[in-house]
């Protein structure tokens, strides 16, 4: 299962602060053993416009994604960048078809 998310910030000066929040997200889900080995890949992309991210999310299955959705450190990025977002994120369930990676 895969996911497609994308948001958008109320403020580009809210910018500096979402890469840093997703980098700690990134960097506590290490710690905690979910990336790659946790049932989980995660990437995050920021675009030309300062306001817009998107998120991509591989999952080897259900438990991949419901230890994710439980981690300690989604709460904590969720707590903090969530009031910054201008609207829920928009989640969209996608099936990879082809790809390069291995």
């Amino acid at each position: 299962m895969s996911l497609l998310v994308q948001y958008t910030l109320k403020s580009a000066d809210d910018h500096a602060a979402q890469v840093q929040a997703m980098e700690t997200l990134v960097a506590s889900l290490g710690d905690e053993g979910a990336p790659g080995t946790g049932g989980m890949q995660y990437s995050c992309f920021a675009t030309d416009d300062p306001t817009r991210f998107v998120g991509l999310f591989e999952f080897d299955d259900d438990a991949g994604r419901q230890a994710f959705l439980d981690s300690a450190a989604f709460a904590a990025y969720r707590e903090t960048v969530g009031p910054t977002f201008a609207n829920p994120p928009e989640t969209t369930t996608i099936t990879a078809i082809a790809s390069t990676r291995a």
